[in-house]
């Protein structure tokens, strides 16, 4: 977890636990502990941080709503993400992909670290995960290749990868189309081009008001621009292969 991540009023399902400290490592422990905090408090404090709420408040409720009974689940882009590891305690089959290595290990779950331009799979998935993904490939940001179309080109071979009535779940930033530092912004005109062969099952879409995400439409958020992180509007599409 990232320092930007940690937020001492939020416990969630991932804590890290020191148990049977001998005395000498309790102190230290409750030392750092205390100087961590303070500093993290005093940061927010001097450069004027606040809690924002970013889009997978939105993504994973919907993502989990999309999952049908005894899907073969494949995620990818996973490193960040919990979905692996949530729906592997669920019971599900799952399988993730990401050039970074992830930090969990669940006997349901099984990680592939790899290149999703260089990779291809042993088996297909009854259900494709891209959460918050697609928008990265080809620019660079996390020292892959750059390369033009590369969201189109990764969808054409990720398709592939489908079972027969299979579905691609994506969640990506939308509204006024852009290209920042880390990833594109989509408006519609590019989602069909990069999904021209896909059917649109169902689609989704949020728009970012201060702290809080509320329903939209894919009109309304047309104009909503999203120059920094975190994103205005999200798009989250469920997508069969045609």
């Amino acid at each position: 977890m990232s320092l930007n991540q940690m937020n001492e009023e939020l416990n969630d399902a991932f804590e890290t636990y020191f148990p049977n400290l001998v005395r000498w490592k309790r102190f230290a422990y409750k030392v750092a502990n205390f100087l961590l905090l303070k500093a993290l408090r005093l940061r927010t404090r001097v450069f004027g941080g606040r809690l924002l709420v970013n889009e997978r408040i939105v993504e994973y409720p919907q993502i989990f709503q999309w999952i049908r009974p005894g899907s073969v689940i494949f995620d990818i882009g996973c490193v960040s993400s919990r979905l692996p590891i949530q729906f592997a305690s669920l019971g599900y089959e799952v399988h993730g992909l990401d050039t970074r290595p992830y930090p969990f290990r669940h006997p349901n779950f099984r990680f592939h670290k790899a290149d999703v331009f260089e990779w291809s799979p042993e088996q297909s998935f009854d259900i494709i995960l891209m959460v918050s993904t697609l928008e990265h490939f080809g620019l660079g940001a996390y020292g892959d290749v750059m390369l033009p179309e590369a969201d189109k080109v990764a969808v054409e071979r990720i398709s592939n990868w489908l079972s027969e009535g299979g579905h691609l779940l994506v969640t990506v930033p939308f509204g006024k189309p852009a290209v920042i530092k880390k990833h594109r912004i989509y408006d519609l005109e590019r989602l069909k081009h990069v999904f021209s062969n896909f059917k649109w099952v169902d689609e989704k879409y949020f728009k970012r008001i201060e702290e809080s995400w509320l329903p939209s439409s894919a009109e309304e958020l047309r104009e909503v621009a999203s120059p920094e992180l975190p994103a205005n509007g999200v798009a989250l599409l469920r997508l069969q292969h045609i």
